[in-house]
C-alpha cells in the first residue's frame, strides 16, 4: 500500500491565510500514526481564547482516539464506512477542502517509505516541530477505542459519556477533570480508561487526576462513590516502572481496577444497580 501523510494546521485568522502546523497523520491504509506537538499547543494557548483552546484540545483527543465504530471523525460528524476505510488519500484530500473553523488538513502527499516511528519522526520534525521523546500515538485499536467499542454502547443510556466535570459540579474539585463516564444511583458512579504503556510521567498524571477527582467527589457529597479504572497489564520487561504502578493500582482500594477483557463487570454493575446519567441529557427533539 502507498504511504501518505497529511499535516494538521490551526488557522489563526478567519480568512485561513495564517496557520500554524500542530500535528501530522501518516498512513498506508492499514496502519496509521497520529501525533500533535505539545510545545506548539502550549504556545497557541496564549494567542487564542480559552474556550477555543479547550475545544481544540478535546477535538484533538477525539481525533487520536476515534475509531470507525462511532461513525464519525472528531467534530466533522461525517458518516464513514466500515473499519478504517476512512483512512485513505481521497478522504484526506476531501478534508483539505473542508473546514470546520477549528483545524485544517494539508493535501495528502505520497512518500516512498514504510510507516514506522523513525520515518514518522523524520517527517514530523521537517513539517511540524521537534519530536518529543515518546512514542507516536497509534490511533488504530488503542485501549481507548477498544473500551468505546466494547462498553460504551452498552451503558450509554445509563451514564454520561466523555464529560468534563468542574467545581460547579463538585465544590471540592480544584481543576476541571475529564472522565469517560459518570452516573448516579444514590452515589456517584464513574470510570476512566488508563493506558499503562504511555510515558510514566503521563501515566502518573492521569492516575493522580482520576484519584483526586474521586476524593473530591466523595468530600463534596459526604459519601463514598464507585470508581472504575479500566486498564491492561503492561509488559514487566518493556515497561518495568509502569508495571510497578499497575500493580499498585490493582492492589489499591481507592478505585476498582477492571481489566480490558472484563468490561462486562462495569456493564453488569451499572444495570444491576439501576445507574442513571449524572447530568440531564438533552433530548433529540429539543
Amino acid at each position: 500500500m502507498k504511504t501518505f501523510f497529511s499535516i494538521i494546521y490551526l488557522p489563526l485568522g478567519s480568512d485561513f491565510q495564517e496557520k500554524i502546523s500542530i500535528g501530522m497523520v501518516m498512513s498506508n491504509g492499514a496502519d496509521s500514526l497520529i501525533r500533535f506537538s505539545n510545545p506548539k499547543l502550549s504556545a497557541v494557548k496564549n494567542i487564542i481564547s480559552s474556550d477555543k483552546y479547550s475545544i481544540l484540545k478535546n477535538y484533538l483527543k477525539n481525533l487520536a482516539d476515534e475509531t470507525i465504530e462511532n461513525n464519525k471523525l472528531g467534530q466533522f460528524n461525517l458518516n464513514l464506512n466500515s473499519s478504517n476505510n476512512w483512512i485513505n488519500e481521497e478522504y484526506f484530500s476531501y478534508l483539505n477542502r473542508y473546514s470546520n473553523n477549528l483545524v485544517m488538513f494539508s493535501e495528502p502527499r505520497n512518500v516512498d517509505m514504510n510507516i514506522d516511528i523513525n520515518n514518522f519522526k523524520s517527517l514530523f520534525e521537517k513539517f511540524v516541530f521537534y519530536f518529543e521523546d515518546e512514542t507516536a500515538q497509534k490511533n488504530l485499536d488503542s485501549i481507548y477505542s477498544q473500551v468505546k467499542r466494547r462498553l460504551y454502547s452498552k451503558i450509554e443510556d445509563n451514564v454520561n459519556l466523555n464529560v468534563t466535570v468542574r467545581s460547579s459540579d463538585f465544590r471540592e474539585l480544584i481543576t476541571p477533570v475529564d472522565v469517560n463516564f459518570i452516573g448516579k444511583n444514590g452515589i456517584v458512579v464513574a470510570g476512566q480508561t488508563i493506558d499503562f504503556v504511555k510515558r510514566h510521567y503521563n501515566l502518573e498524571h492521569d492516575l493522580t487526576s482520576f484519584v483526586s477527582f474521586s476524593k473530591a467527589v466523595d468530600y463534596s457529597r459526604n459519601d463514598k462513590g464507585k470508581y472504575f479504572l479500566v486498564g491492561e497489564e503492561p509488559s514487566k520487561k518493556e515497561h518495568p516502572k509502569n508495571h510497578r504502578t499497575w500493580k499498585q493500582v490493582i492492589e489499591s482500594h481507592l478505585v476498582e481496577y477492571v481489566d480490558l477483557s472484563e468490561t462486562e463487570i462495569i456493564q453488569d454493575y451499572i444495570r444491576s444497580k439501576s445507574v442513571t446519567p449524572f447530568f440531564d441529557k438533552i433530548s433529540d427533539s429539543e
